[in-house]
């Protein structure tokens, strides 16, 4: 299990390892909502796996398929 955070959370994360980052809080959310990288979806709440993102940014294979868990 990866490094579980709130959008907001995993973009103040990224911006401590790269103060000049561009990525946005939209991005994170269409890459999740595109199966780009692993997310947990809770009725309006989305959680990140940040270790996925960071693997997808980095073009590195992810051990684990890229999916989106809807809990109702």
């Amino acid at each position: 299990m990866g490094r579980i955070r709130t959008i907001a959370e995993t973009l103040q994360m990224l911006k401590k390892e790269d103060p000049s980052t561009r990525l946005s809080e939209f991005l994170i959310r269409k890459l999740a909502n595109n199966y780009k990288i692993r997310s947990i979806k809770t009725g309006n709440k989305l959680l990140i796996d940040y270790d996925s993102l960071v693997a997808f940014l980095q073009s590195k294979n992810y051990e684990l398929p890229m999916e989106q868990i809807i809990v109702d």
